[in-house]
């Protein structure tokens, strides 16, 4: 395409992107219910709204309802009332209340249409960045949720938003222009900290961005002083738009902590019992159907945090910062105490960035892959006639057994899972029922329920794929989903750092030494997992196990021990429980698999790198690791496969903290459970064949990412 086509192009999918964003939230604005916090902040805005009207500026000193935020994003919702006739203050309420069942319509409307304006300008000065990337965000349904309702963080992620853009083109402009927008970058930082202090994350960012960039270019002292003056506009900056901050600036901030104190710890907070990792369940799955089924028509969110994986390396090499941007947001959102929806809103922007960059390498691996197929073609290697006729009679046995062990159950499960197969129903599915409807549904004899129409419960009945989108979108919303994922991804990434770490301490040990600890750590690898699962049971339970009488005997000298009390209702505490069982018994396989690889690395390339000055990382990163990624990537495929399957582990554990965390579980355990105590065979099977493929996806992945099928090119 010619620059004016790309042009073309680009200006309109930044027009779609802004009118889809603002017919979304128009529509989600006219839909939704009160939530949470709307009437506080409207009230905040009629505070703010009578100072204006009665010209009581000193009462800008002296006003800030809610004080746990800034005044700014309260200032622009009494700003967006001003006009309307001034109503009664609404109630005073306590934080824990429930949402307000009536607010008035027309302050309410006239806010919410101020939010709706916030959340179509964030998406187009994410459009000017990355046009898909903004239409990525006008779909996001979490994103459209709390920028068409009265939540301050609609501004807040205009004005960080903003404070993005400005740095960005901030750096592809010298001179001049550069220098102003950089100073506009500052001056939308102290903005957005005046909205809402999370979203003051994206100046971290920018300040590791503009030091690694510094850095490479030697120019680590102009930095110092440049970014110490930007900080220090930004500071003055959020002074400026906080007059609550003005007269007595320590007693202020004191306010404001206590403030921030009692919205952390209060029972809401409390009785949420989030795990620290929630805030990234929401962003990888969609507003709740049951929170609001009419008001998202679109809900892409598991989609757009998927791409937005694939997307994050390409991103980190084209556009450095917008990684940085995610990945400072993602990690102050773990270790924010309140974990509650409307948060990530301080990540979603920078998301759908990272995302379009998925989406785009998707795109060109499918495009190349395309491409390159006549090729493949022409240099596969075609045997002859006698070759086949020859090699099929060894062929045929294993295909026997393939087809009778693999084939067969998935087809059976898949067949199952298109059906209503439960206990009551077992019966007639023994007696044909399977066979009978799926044939008859498939060849269109028998046709699809209605929704909610009632069945006889002791007979099969052919649903389709229907069981598909209901078991999709229950597992998507209870996290169970994700939860497998992140289970698998940092069990095995913990497996791997101790696997290798130990291989490596172990071949710089003496012969006996290595063989002694070898044995000693394969200890684990060679007991069965149930077994491992009960050694860990029997310290961990909670009430005589060995960690239980070790805190009854000694938690009050050792204070580290005494907060491992009732670990099983903390579910930050049962991951760790949890991983540090996984990591026990997975370990010494990525152990083995290094300790074979360290063995075969050429001595001549260490000689090599001795001579040019590496030093041990060095070494490690550019000559042993590379070395060993062949042997050690297909072995961390295995453990992933074995994690993602986790089952005697939950099912010794889980009775102990299911009211606690119950969608803290793999899909195989979930499976089981669905089977033997529900009896639902149908559901089960759904599961299995959902949890089959998305395994799948996820060992392709690894695959083309680690390029472990590549082999040993250097034995």
């Amino acid at each position: 395409m010619n620059k004016l086509t790309n042009a073309t192009l680009r200006y309109l999918l930044i027009v779609l992107a802004v009118l889809v964003a603002f017919g979304l939230r128009s529509h989600a604005a006219n839909s939704l219910s009160i939530d949470f916090d709307e009437d506080d902040y409207l009230r905040a805005g009629q505070e703010f709204a009578h100072l204006i009207r009665t010209s009581n500026w000193r009462g800008f000193l002296e006003t800030n309802y809610r004080p746990e935020h800034p005044q700014l994003a309260k200032i622009m919702f009494g700003l967006s009332i001003l006009k309307l006739p001034e109503e009664p203050l609404i109630a005073d309420v306590a934080i824990t209340d429930p949402p307000a069942r009536l607010l008035p319509p027309k302050l309410l409307n006239a806010a919410r249409s101020m939010s709706v304006l916030w959340g179509t300008l964030t998406t187009f000065l994410l459009a000017l960045m990355n046009p898909l990337g903004g239409l990525l965000l006008a779909l996001h349904s979490f994103t459209i949720k709390y920028t068409s309702q009265v939540m301050l963080d609609g501004f807040a992620s205009l004005m960080s938003t903003a404070t993005a853009l400005t740095y960005y083109f901030s750096k592809r402009n010298s001179g001049r222009t550069g220098s102003v927008l950089l100073i506009a970058s500052a001056v939308f930082l102290g903005m957005s900290a005046s909205s809402k202090y999370l979203h003051s994350a994206v100046g971290f960012a920018i300040l590791i961005d503009w030091f690694l960039t510094a850095k490479e270019n030697n120019e680590v002292k102009k930095f110092l002083r440049n970014a110490f003056a930007w900080g220090l506009l930004a500071i003055l900056v959020f002074f400026l738009c906080n007059p609550f901050y003005w007269s007595s600036p320590g007693e202020s901030i004191r306010v404001t902590l206590e403030a921030v104190t009692a919205t952390t710890t209060n029972p809401n907070v409390e009785s949420a019992n989030f795990p620290a990792w929630q805030q990234l369940k929401w962003l990888s799955t969609s507003v709740p159907l049951n929170w609001s089924r009419d008001a998202f028509p679109i809900r892409l969110d598991g989609l757009i945090f998927a791409f937005a994986i694939f997307g994050i390396t390409g991103t980190w090499r084209k556009n450095r910062f917008i990684a940085i941007w995610l990945l400072v947001d993602v990690f102050l959102l773990f270790i924010w105490r309140t974990k509650w929806p409307q948060y990530i809103l301080v990540a979603t922007a920078p998301l759908s960035f990272v995302a379009a960059e998925g989406i785009r390498t998707t795109a060109a691996n499918i495009a190349e892959w395309w491409r390159s197929r006549q090729k493949r073609r022409e240099e596969a290697v075609k045997p002859s006639g006698k070759e086949t006729a020859r090699a099929l009679p060894w062929l045929i046995p294993g295909s026997i057994f393939f087809i009778a062990l693999t084939l067969l159950p998935i087809v059976f499960q898949f067949a199952m899972s298109m059906t209503t197969l439960s206990g009551s129903s077992l019966r007639d599915g023994l007696q044909g029922g399977i066979a009978r409807e799926v044939i008859g549904g498939i060849t269109g004899q028998i046709a699809l329920p209605e929704r909610n129409t009632p069945l006889d419960q002791f007979k099969v009945h052919y649903v389709g794929l229907l069981s598909y989108f209901d078991t999709l979108g229950y597992l998507s919303e209870s996290g169970l989903t994700f939860f497998s994922y992140f289970w698998t991804i940092t069990s095995v990434a913990l497996q791997a750092l101790l696997g290798v770490g130990a291989g490596l301490l172990l071949w710089r040990s003496r012969d006996r030494v290595r063989k002694f600890w070898q044995t000693i750590f394969i200890l684990p690898w060679a007991i069965p997992e149930a077994v491992g699962a009960l050694l860990w049971l029997n310290i961990f339970a909670p009430f005589n196990g060995w960690l239980a009488l070790a805190i009854k005997q000694y938690g009050g000298e050792i204070p580290v021990l005494a907060s491992l009390a009732g670990w099983e209702r903390n579910p930050n505490l049962i991951f760790i429980v949890m991983l540090v069982s996984a990591l026990w018994y997975g370990f010494p396989f990525i152990m083995l698999a290094t300790s074979a690889g360290l063995k075969m690395l050429p001595k001549d390339v260490y000689d090599a790198a001795a001579i040019d000055g590496a030093d041990g990382w060095q070494t490690f990163r550019y000559v042993t690791w590379p070395l060993l990624q062949p042997l050690v990537l297909p072995a961390l495929l295995v453990r992933a496969i074995f994690a993602f399957n986790q089952f005697y582990l939950f099912q010794m554990f889980i009775p102990y903290y299911f009211q606690t965390a119950d969608n803290m579980i793999t899909l195989s355990s979930i499976s089981y459970y669905v089977l033997y105590q529900g009896s639902e065979f149908a559901f089960s099977a759904t599961i299995n064949i959902i949890a089959m493929i998305l395994l799948s996806v996820f060992v392709i992945l690894m695959n083309r990412w680690g390029k472990a099928s590549e082999g040993v090119t250097y034995a």
